[in-house]
């Protein structure tokens, strides 16, 4: 069973109407909504996610909206969410494909309920003047005059462990992030090891409520 295989029986579990199409395609019937089209990315083979893989995708099944990938075993670059952007579609988990099978009538627009927050942040902030999706949870601020861009990665986590720090790094490899931000509004702070491991990496470790407040400072 490759990874197209093992999303449609998912999907069919939960009693979704799913025809596989191409290789690795897939598309969901929806009463009284658009038919949802998804590409997956199989872990076996795929390892990189970036442009050239979008452009594979492109080629096989050129009404893609989404693209699912599987965290565990593949890793993000900028150039594919640069050029999914731009065509309108989504990269995301299994789980993003079902939340936009729930809330949209074109999956491509899906927003994970973590970046629609960011995104809220960043605008009532008014310092942010650009939101651009770099990984899966990895953003770059344009901010506002002459203050430089900033790259973040952030995490919905109440509690960041180690693990989720190190982890989110090694998922973005090209990426040099000026931050690691826990959105979480319950979140309060970082244990003393994950406070080392960000020092050690040159990266800060902020709460999103302390983050909006340095947006309009020069990032030192």
């Amino acid at each position: 069973m490759n990874s197209r295989d093992w999303v449609v029986q998912k999907l069919r579990d939960d009693k979704r109407v799913v025809t596989p199409v191409s290789d690795h395609g897939l598309v969901v019937t929806r009463p009284g909504r658009p038919n949802a089209v998804a590409y997956c990315c199989d872990r076996s083979t795929i390892r990189d996610i970036d442009a050239n893989v979008v452009f594979r995708v492109l080629h096989e099944l050129p009404q893609t909206q989404m693209i699912i990938t599987f965290l565990s075993s593949q890793l993000s670059y900028p150039d594919a969410y640069d050029l999914t952007s731009k065509r309108g579609i989504y990269i995301g988990t299994f789980g993003d494909l079902n939340g936009a099978l729930h809330d949209r009538d074109d999956i491509g627009t899906y927003q994970h309920r973590e970046e629609k927050y960011l995104r809220t942040r960043m605008s009532t902030s008014r310092a942010v003047t650009r939101v651009l999706r770099k990984g899966h949870r990895a953003w770059l601020l344009q901010r506002l005059g002459r203050l430089r861009p900033l790259t973040i990665i952030t995490s919905d986590e109440y509690e960041v462990t180690d693990r989720d720090f190190t982890t989110a790094l090694d998922q973005h490899p090209t990426l040099a992030p000026d931050a690691f931000i826990a959105t979480s509004p319950n979140a309060q702070g970082f244990s003393d090891r994950v406070s080392a491991t960000a020092r050690d990496a040159g990266i800060k470790l902020l709460t999103m409520n302390d983050f909006v407040r340095t947006l309009r400072e020069p990032w030192t």
